[in-house]
């Protein structure tokens, strides 16, 4: 199995910018830990909310099946 680096650093990048964005609202570390994380978390439910609804209009319904599953 591949790892597809340039989506690896595009994610490692965003996951930096949301810990730099939390620390601008406390200087506490758990404090900032516990923002980026439910930025991180919104932006991944997001994303597989989409991913699900393209395949449910594609005819790979199989898939988004197992997507809702996990």
């Amino acid at each position: 199995m591949k790892t597809d680096v340039h989506k690896t650093a595009e994610f490692g990048e965003f996951v930096l910018a949301a810990f730099d964005g939390a620390a601008h609202y406390s200087t506490d570390p758990l404090v900032v830990a516990r923002l980026a994380a439910g930025a991180v978390s919104l932006m991944l439910r997001h994303t597989r909310t989409q991913a699900i609804l393209s395949l449910q209009r594609t005819t790979d319904t199989k898939a988004a099946n197992l997507l809702q599953l996990a």
